[in-house]
């Protein structure tokens, strides 16, 4: 993959009366092709300024910003330009003009390019047009469109010029969320097609599923969101429950083919990854050690033998390929946290189950009550949930469903 956005110890400032306020602080970040970031915050942290320096829409002050190689520090507004025509943009409002067609919104970013031929883009825009599902309103106007199919068009406007960046900001906040979480899911699948790099500002936590590269700016410095991470991993935990947890947690790196964790040891951790892949593996002293399942990001592992008091059921190793990057919760902190979860708590047993290393539990197995009373739980949930975690919800739903009614 070929590198897109490189920055280096990157400054901003903003001139309030005769004194600098500084905006960003030492930035650093590098975003390679076929990548998907999101960037989150709160308001004022920095986040649209430094959306607006990647998209070469201001000047850049102190430090380096590299766009497709080309340094923006010293650049004129031609140069400048010049790299935003290799730039899709996808805004919250989605800023189509009302007086055009569908065709015409979406024809407009050709028009800007210097190799424009009418019957070349009348081409590329009734391909973009289909692939984001609307080439049945190719001729309306935006009047007569909903927020999502809006926003559809305006990623196919994004997208039609085959760009090698794509900036969205706030793609998601006029949209409903099973809407929003459609079309970014979109929007990525297509830019992954293309080749292109994806960089997403937001406050969306049910479109960080979309990705494992979420990174938070505070205060104008940038960091990975251990909170957003997490939130992907365990959707079932509240706001508040999570940021009680971050503060215990620590990041480890282990290289690659290093064990994470050995058949038969005392449990002690509970590990989410984050970054790289491992592999789990079933060791037997009669027979070579079997390769069970591999695990990518947002992937947790760990919790069989704290749940249920015993050693290790399987070894857990870096794959050989690369180095990973894990969250660790130590036992007193995961017992903490599905103490105060309980759903969290039977999704993680019933994940356990699923392997078929165990029975499913709950906190009281021969209470029907409290099998009625997680079941009426989860359903509350599974009405705001988004569809991955839907996927795991209802099969959970179910079978407590026939415990609960071979219980009887």
């Amino acid at each position: 993959m070929s590198q897109v956005i490189q920055i280096k110890e990157l400054n901003h400032y903003y001139q309030e009366g005769k004194r600098k306020k500084q905006i960003l602080f030492s930035i650093n970040l590098e975003i390679h092709s076929e990548e998907v970031v999101i960037l989150t915050g709160a308001s004022g942290s920095g986040k649209t300024t430094l959306l607006s320096l990647m998209g070469c829409l201001r000047s850049v002050q102190e430090g380096s910003l590299k766009l497709f190689a080309h340094e923006l520090k010293g650049a004129n507004e031609i140069e400048r330009m010049q790299i935003r025509r290799r730039i899709g943009y996808v805004f919250q409002h989605f800023n189509l003009l009302d007086f055009m067609t569908v065709r015409q919104n979406v024809m407009l970013s050709l028009e800007l390019q210097d190799n424009f031929t009418l019957q070349n883009a009348i081409s590329k825009s009734t391909e973009i047009i289909k692939a984001v599902g609307m080439e049945k309103h190719m001729n309306a106007y935006p009047r007569d469109l909903s927020g999502g199919q809006k926003q559809r068009v305006a990623i196919a406007r994004a997208l039609v010029h085959r760009p090698q960046l794509i900036l969205a900001d706030e793609p998601t906040s006029s949209l409903d969320g099973q809407t929003g979480k459609e079309v970014v899911e979109l929007m990525t699948e297509l830019a992954r097609e293309q080749g292109s790099a994806v960089l997403i500002v937001t406050h969306d936590n049910r479109i960080f599923g979309v990705t494992n590269h979420i990174l938070r700016m505070e205060d104008g410095k940038l960091d990975l969101d251990y909170q957003g991470r997490l939130s992907v991993a365990l959707p079932t935990l509240t706001d508040k429950q999570l940021i009680e947890l971050l503060p215990q947690l620590k990041m480890l790196t282990f290289q690659p083919g290093e064990i994470v964790i050995h058949q038969g040891d005392l449990a002690d951790k509970f590990y989410i990854l984050m970054e790289g892949e491992v592999e789990v593996i079933q060791e037997d002293s009669d027979s070579e050690p079997k390769l069970l399942k591999r695990l990518g990001p947002n992937s947790y592992f760990g919790e069989i033998a704290l749940l249920h008091e015993t050693t290790r059921t399987a070894t857990v190793r870096a794959a050989s390929y690369t180095p990973i990057k894990v969250i660790v919760f130590e036992r007193t902190d995961f017992e903490k946290m599905v103490n105060s979860s309980e759903m969290t708590h039977a999704v993680l047993n019933y994940q356990a189950m699923k392997a078929g290393r165990t029975q499913i539990q709950t906190p009281d197995s021969a209470s029907i009550q409290l099998r009625q009373k997680k079941l009426k739980i989860l359903e509350e949930y599974c009405r705001e949930a988004s569809r991955t975690e839907l996927d795991v919800l209802n099969e959970l739903i179910n079978e407590l469903s026939q415990q609960a009614r071979h219980s009887k």
